[in-house]
C-alpha cells in the first residue's frame, strides 16, 4: 500500500475506535467518520463500504498482528497461545465500550467478526499442525471434525469474552484461570495460567 493511503488508513481506522467507543457502530455515518479522520469521503470509500465495515477492519488489523505473532512464535503451542490470548484480551480491554456494546450477548456484528477471526486461527493451528485434534467421530469425516471444532472453540470463547466484559472490573489474570479450566483437553493450554 502506498503511503498516502496507508495513513489514511490509519487516520481512519483511528477515527473509527474512537466514534465507536463513544455511540454505537449504527449510528455512525461515512460523513463522520472522514471528517474526524480528517479524508474525503471518496477516501472512506477506498477503506470501506460502510461505518461498520470500517471499525470490523480496524479491530481486525489489530487482531491480525497479534495473530501473525502467533504463527511465527516457535515456542511451545500452549506458551503461544497463552501469549496470545492475553494479548486479545488486551485489545479487547482497550476497546472495551465498543465490544462491549457490539457484541450483544452474541447478536452483534462483532461477536460474528471475532469468532471469524478465532475460527481462522485454531484452523490455521491445526493446518500447520501446531495444534493436534486427536478427537475422531464414527461416520464423520476428520475436516469436518476440525471445522466443528474450530467453530465451537471460537463461539465458546467469544462467548466467554462477552460475559467477561460485562463484569464490573473485568481482569485477565481471572479471564485466563477460567479460559483454561474449560478448554478441552484437545487444545494445548496450561489450565492454571
Amino acid at each position: 500500500m502506498d503511503p498516502r493511503k496507508q495513513r489514511s488508513q490509519e487516520r481512519l481506522y483511528a477515527a473509527a475506535l474512537e466514534l465507536a467507543g463513544e455511540r454505537p457502530m449504527s449510528e455512525l455515518s461515512v460523513t463522520q467518520l472522514a471528517e474526524a479522520a480528517g479524508v474525503h469521503r471518496s477516501t472512506f470509500y477506498e477503506h470501506a463500504d460502510s461505518p461498520e465495515a470500517l471499525v470490523e477492519a480496524a479491530l481486525t488489523a489489530e487482531l491480525d498482528r497479534l495473530r501473525d505473532a502467533l504463527l511465527a512464535d516457535r515456542s511451545d503451542a500452549a506458551t503461544a497461545l497463552v501469549t496470545v490470548t492475553r494479548g486479545v484480551l488486551e485489545h479487547v480491554l482497550r476497546h472495551a465500550d465498543v465490544y462491549r456494546r457490539e457484541l450483544s450477548d452474541g447478536g452483534g456484528a462483532l461477536h460474528a467478526m471475532l469468532s471469524r477471526h478465532f475460527r481462522g486461527t485454531t484452523e490455521a493451528l491445526i493446518e500447520r499442525g501446531r495444534v493436534e485434534l486427536g478427537v475422531t467421530v464414527a461416520g464423520t469425516a476428520p475436516a469436518d471434525v476440525a471445522d466443528a471444532a474450530a467453530r465451537f472453540l471460537a463461539d465458546g470463547t467469544v462467548g466467554l469474552i462477552d460475559g467477561w466484559l460485562r463484569r464490573p472490573r473485568p481482569q485477565v489474570d481471572q479471564f485466563l484461570q477460567l479460559y483454561g479450566a474449560l478448554l478441552p483437553d484437545w487444545w494445548p493450554h496450561r489450565p492454571s495460567v
